[in-house]
């Protein structure tokens, strides 16, 4: 060490002594942390598979280094792999080691400036979102907030930091590779499937431990969904173990009262489908309290790919392509289509678009000047009946799993959204920022959990999603504000049409230029990374429709003038079949 660096660092030294004794305040970061995190704050036990994503174990502070220095060293820290917080908390005094809790959350970065400081080092990360302790994306940080503040003092003649936020802080591409993108699943509110909530977490060693540590948190919003694994537990030995037969041991301890045997379904339902996101994990055994939990017949190891009657998509719900070729409601694919039976299938009722039950059983369709609806069954012989009219221009309605109808009229005075419920009218509801709105297009899944709409503004459209809440008891339903889904580094200014890919992913078709349109994919909650990648597929021509369905499968394809495009095979140019359609879907 130089003599200059070494009388440096002495008067920084003195500096800090000197603000200790007066009373050095704590943490005065701009970010607003989380209060809960998917992570351990202490070397993990590595017991769930083997590890995935390489090994990387930071280097502890060194002598001498001034507060910068150690503020830089702990940051550097914090993308250990796997991960791991204990190198970190070195860089802390004793009092911050015991208050620091970075499993409550994360914050991700794409870079940050440069560390200012003597007694208060000052960080400013660039780009930041917010993760909760589940690992559910928040919120992107405004630069006025995504500024760091460390409190540093000397402890046993070297600078710490005397304070840290309770969050784990690493860049968005280190987050990119050590956190796999999954959902936790919980049930709708009348318990009839289940509900996925898009997170990230750790993968290779720590996945299967944070996904059931997401589950024994509970439901996000109650009113959205709920759990059904018993209230207040926790995992035994802190972990999940997988064996080699690729059995997760899910022992759940010191739970709040007892719980209903009729539950045993619902609580194995949602560890399976969660689970089964994780590589190794074939069979899941639960045992809550030294209780173990089966089904009716017995089993003790439940086979991830079980509980396929909880599955968000519906039960039984047809994989069938169906299209409106010349005014006729048809069902197929591509290479063999045939005519719906009865009215829509006949051509007797001229309609622009429709929405098909899950179950392929019940369409509702538009009619051609958009000011009314029909309703109709598939089969032979069954009269239509209409069940909306009076509207200006009714948008494609939209089927749930209950059988519920969704309309969006694009009325004068804004969006009317309405829904119906089966054998019922349509009742107009108040959905906050799309009630109102210019929507030019909208989804709910399948679940009901979500509505999605796409708004027109004056320079780009706007991509909103609600979140739908059910009462157990009936009763029409509520909706959260709609939050805006950021749409970055977009070149396409408008939306010519959305469909789901997943229970939790988007895709949006939009033209770049007249002749080029664009297929994008994006997370329902707005999460970056994977999901929300801003990597599209182009395609030549001028593209009017996208069709996509949230079955794993099922394809999608884009309507362009003369062709219908198979996205997963680029190659590969579908007919258009019979005398070209005027609408395509999917069920929903």
């Amino acid at each position: 060490m130089s003599h200059a660096y070494a009388a440096a660092s002495r008067a920084r030294r003195a500096v800090g002594a000197l603000v200790l004794l007066l009373g050095l305040g704590v943490l005065t970061a701009c970010v607003q942390m989380p209060t809960q995190g998917p992570l351990v704050r202490v070397d993990p036990q590595t017991t769930d598979e083997d590890d995935a994503g390489g090994f990387y174990d930071p280097r502890p502070p060194v002598g001498g280094a001034d507060p910068e220095e150690i503020v830089l060293g702990f940051l550097e820290a914090m993308k250990a792999t796997p991960v791991k917080t204990s190198v970190a908390s070195e860089f802390l005094t004793e009092r911050a080691q015991r208050a620091w809790s970075p499993e409550k959350g994360t914050i991700t970065y794409s870079d940050f400036g440069p560390a200012v400081g003597l007694t208060r080092v000052r960080v400013p990360l660039v780009e930041a979102h917010r993760y909760d302790h589940r690992g559910a994306w928040q919120r992107r940080l405004p630069a006025g907030q995504a500024t760091l503040s460390f409190p540093m003092v000397i402890e046993g003649e070297e600078w710490r930091i005397d304070a840290a936020p309770d969050a784990l802080v690493v860049p968005e591409s280190w987050f990119a590779d050590g956190f796999q993108p999954a959902s936790l699943y919980f049930l709708d509110p009348s318990g009839t499937l289940l509900v996925p909530e898009p997170v990230h977490v750790p993968g290779g060693d720590q996945m299967a431990t944070a996904l059931v540590r997401g589950l024994l948190a509970g439901a996000p919003d109650p009113a959205v969904s709920r759990g059904a694994l018993p209230s207040g537990g926790r995992l035994a030995m802190n972990s999940v173990p997988i064996n080699a037969d690729g059995v997760a041991d899910v022992v759940v301890e010191d739970v709040e009262g007892t719980f209903d045997s009729g539950a045993a379904e619902e609580m194995l339902a949602q560890l399976t489908w969660t689970l089964r996101q994780v590589p190794r994990v074939k069979q899941v055994r639960l045992t809550v309290d030294e209780r173990a939990v089966t089904l009716d017949d017995g089993v003790r190891e439940v086979a991830v790919q079980s509980g396929l009657s909880f599955s968000p998509l519906g039960v039984s719900s047809s994989r069938d392509l169906f299209a409106l070729v010349g005014g006729r409601l048809v069902r197929g694919d591509f290479e063999n289509f045939s005519p719906t039976a009865g009215a829509l299938g006949a051509g007797e009722v001229g309609v622009r678009s429709v929405g098909v039950s899950l179950d392929g059983t019940r369409a509702v369709g538009v009619s051609s000047d958009g000011r009314s609806a029909v309703r109709a069954v598939l089969e032979k012989g069954a009269a239509p009946d209409t069940v909306l009219t009076g509207a200006s221009g009714l948008l494609r309605p939209v089927f749930d799993f209950s059988g519920r109808v969704w309309f969006v009229d694009r009325a004068p005075s804004g969006a009317r959204v309405q829904v119906m419920g089966p054998d019922e009218d349509p009742v107009e509801v108040d959905v906050p920022g799309v009630s109102g709105e210019d929507v030019t297009l909208f989804l709910v899944s399948r679940d009901s959990s979500r509505l999605v709409a796409v708004v027109r503004g004056p320079a780009q459209d706007r991509l909103v999603v609600s979140r739908i809440e059910h009462s157990p008891a009936g009763g029409l339903p509520r909706f959260t504000r709609a939050r805006a889904i950021a749409r970055r580094g977009d070149a396409a200014r408008r939306v010519t049409d959305i469909g789901w890919r997943s229970p939790v992913t988007l895709a949006l078709l939009g033209s770049v230029t007249p002749d080029l349109a664009q297929v994008r994919l994006l997370s329902v909650d707005g999460a970056p990374g994977e999901r929300g990648t801003n990597a599209a597929t182009r395609v030549r021509g001028e593209a009017r429709r996208l069709v996509s369905s949230p079955v794993e499968g099922d394809g999608t394809y884009v309507v362009t003038a003369d062709q219908i495009l198979d996205l997963a095979k680029p190659a590969r140019d579908l007919p258009t079949p019979g005398q070209g359609p005027s609408w395509f879907g999917f069920v929903g």
